[in-house]
């Protein structure tokens, strides 16, 4: 993934983006009890709903469907 991994946005304000869980985001994600070297931030309108390690994790709470790549 790297920093930048891509990213993808959906409806109301749904926003994925792939990110390298370092600094504050390897704080914030190891907080959620995701670990690894990377993972998927979801926001809506700028607020954080979560990390997900894997594309299976993010499958569960959002279909992927409604994403559009950036």
């Amino acid at each position: 993934m790297g920093d930048d991994g891509g990213s993808w946005t959906g409806p109301g304000g749904l926003r994925v983006t792939a990110v390298r869980l370092s600094g504050a985001h390897g704080v914030w994600a190891a907080l959620a009890g995701v670990r690894g070297g990377d993972a998927f931030l979801v926001t809506r309108r700028g607020a954080i709903v979560g990390y997900y390690a894997t594309v299976e994790e993010l499958a569960g709470v959002l279909d992927l469907a409604d994403l559009h790549a950036e």
